[in-house]
């Protein structure tokens, strides 16, 4: 009886709640809702972290959102992962810098024994502020009215389709869409600065117009938009 009273015991203490077991925690960036798919995690002093971005067609980044740690991340898209490996127990706190609404999380790093970390001591007095210290708050926006740059276009034929290259000044979003009659292929992408290419699949034989427009991520739109015709053969 004493021997399963031990490993009952031991098998509950392997099963500790909310402490993840040595190793590494994978948060993956999720398009169309602009999340992370874990975006509160529990480790354990020594695990490794890693902030993946695979198969991601949007912009997406990571970032310290705190001061206790450093973390800068700006990949292509759908590029490379970064990974951290945490050796202090703390509380710390990330976020992607082009969707702060919806994609900031917490790294909870706790000692072997799933212990949490200890809060933070009060400043003392003299650092402390009075009620009648803070002035009034008051409202502060700045707003992008910028237009983008949407250049360099040029429009080639592909298998069953076809692929634009530009160049765009800033991030935003290009729109490609290719007209035949009555019928109309539309693709839009959200992509980086600089350089890119879009590629429109599943269109059948014949002429078409293809118009490409651009718009930045705070919606102002590029002057012109470009056109060109191509033919798609069988």
């Amino acid at each position: 009886m004493r021997r399963r009273v031990l490993g009952a015991a031991f098998a509950a203490a392997l099963t500790f709640p909310g402490v993840a077991s040595a190793g590494e925690v994978t948060i993956q960036a999720v398009d169309g809702t602009n999340t992370w798919d874990k975006p509160n995690v529990v480790v354990t002093l020594g695990d490794q972290v890693t902030w993946s971005f695979a198969g991601s067609t949007s912009l997406h980044n990571v970032f310290n959102d705190s001061p206790n740690w450093s973390l800068a991340w700006e990949p292509d898209i759908g590029g490379a992962a970064v990974s951290k490996k945490f050796e202090a127990v703390g509380i710390y706190s990330f976020v992607c810098t082009w969707h702060k609404s919806s994609m900031t999380g917490t790294v909870d790093v706790r000692g072997v024994d799933g212990e949490a970390a200890p809060p933070p001591p009060p400043p003392p007095l003299s650092e402390q502020p009075f009620g009648n210290d803070t002035p009034p708050l008051s409202v502060f926006e700045v707003r992008d009215t910028v237009v983008p740059k949407l250049d360099r276009v040029k429009v080639s034929r592909v298998a069953r389709g076809v692929r634009v290259k530009f160049r765009l000044s800033e991030a935003g979003k290009v729109t490609v869409k290719a007209t035949r009659g009555r019928s109309v292929t539309t693709r839009t992408v959200e992509v980086a600065k600089g350089t890119r290419s879009i590629t429109v699949k599943g269109l059948k034989a014949g002429n078409y117009r293809v118009q490409v427009s651009a718009k930045d991520l705070a919606g102002n739109a590029a002057k012109s938009a470009r056109r060109a015709s191509v033919t798609i053969r069988r």
